[in-house]
C-alpha cells in the first residue's frame, strides 16, 4: 500500500514537471525586456508592407491579410507558445542577461535600427559607409555576429517585409508555405548581415563577442531555439491561411 501510494506521488510529481508551464509573468517581462514585444507587434505591418507591394496575380488585391497578422492575436499566441516551451528556470537566466549593460544596450540598439523615425539617419550613414569601409577584422566580427544571431528574437524584424515579399509571389504558385523560411534563408542572412552595420555601429568587436558569447551558451541557444521555433509556426500557419484565401478567391473568380 505504502509503495502504491509512494509510486502515486511520484508519478503526480513527474507528471507536473512534464507538464508544467512557464509563468505568463515571466513572459510577459521576458517579451518585454528582450524587445521581443516590439518585434511581434511591428511584424504584421511589415509583412503585410511587403506583401502588399509586391501582388502581381489576379485576385490578390482582395485578400485579407490583416486578419491573418492582427498583432493583438499574435502577441497573444506568443504568449501561450512561450509559455508552453519555456520553464521559468531558463527564463530567469535568459531575463538576467537582457538586466545586464550589454544586454540592454544589445536591445536598445537592435530596435532603433528597426525604428521608422531612423530611416534618413540609416540612409545618411551607409552612404558614408562607402567612404569609410571597416577593417578586414570588423568585417569578420559582423559576419561571425551575424551568423550567431540569425535566429534571434531581435533578428525577426528585419526579414518581416521581405518575408511578405516573398510571399507575396510564392502563395499563389503552390509552394508549401512551411518552405518559406527555407527558401529565403539566404536573403534573409544578407539583409541581417547589412543591418548590422548601422544596428551594431556603437559596440565594440569585443561587445559583440560578448554577446555572441551569451547566444553561444546553453541558454542562449535555448532562447534562439524556442522564439525562431514559434515564429516559424506563426508565419507558416498565417501564410497557409493567406494561401487558402487566394485559392477560394481564384476558384470563385472562375466559377463567374
Amino acid at each position: 500500500m505504502k509503495k502504491t501510494i509512494l509510486m502515486i506521488c511520484i508519478t503526480i510529481i513527474f507528471s507536473s514537471s512534464i507538464f508544467a508551464k512557464a509563468d505568463l509573468k515571466l513572459i510577459d517581462t521576458y517579451l518585454k525586456i528582450s524587445g521581443a514585444k516590439e518585434v511581434i507587434l511591428s511584424l504584421p505591418s511589415q509583412i503585410e508592407k511587403g506583401y502588399l507591394e509586391n501582388i502581381k496575380y489576379k485576385n490578390m488585391e482582395n485578400i485579407d491579410i490583416k486578419s491573418s497578422f492582427d498583432s493583438n492575436h499574435t502577441i497573444e499566441y506568443f504568449r501561450v507558445e512561450l509559455a508552453e516551451r519555456f520553464d521559468d528556470v531558463t527564463l530567469k537566466k535568459i531575463i538576467a542577461f537582457y538586466n545586464l549593460p550589454i544586454g540592454k544596450k544589445f536591445k536598445n540598439s537592435s530596435i532603433d535600427a528597426m525604428d521608422a523615425k531612423n530611416s534618413k539617419d540609416k540612409v545618411l550613414f551607409y552612404e558614408k559607409l562607402g567612404d569609410n569601409i571597416p577593417s578586414y577584422k570588423r568585417l569578420n566580427v559582423l559576419n561571425a555576429f551575424t551568423d550567431r544571431l540569425e535566429s534571434a528574437p531581435v533578428a525577426v524584424h528585419l526579414i518581416g517585409e521581405l518575408l511578405g515579399s516573398i510571399n507575396a509571389q510564392l502563395v499563389v504558385s503552390g509552394e508549401r508555405s512551411e518552405e518559406i523560411m527555407n527558401s529565403i534563408s539566404e536573403q534573409i542572412r544578407d539583409t541581417m548581415f547589412a543591418n548590422s552595420f548601422y544596428a551594431y555601429r556603437n559596440f565594440t568587436n569585443k561587445e559583440l563577442k560578448s554577446i555572441m558569447g551569451y547566444f553561444y551558451s546553453n541558454t542562449g541557444r535555448a532562447e534562439q531555439k524556442i522564439v525562431s521555433g514559434i515564429f516559424k509556426q506563426f508565419i507558416a500557419e498565417s501564410f497557409s491561411q493567406i494561401s487558402t484565401q487566394s485559392q477560394h478567391k481564384t476558384a470563385s473568380s472562375n466559377v463567374d
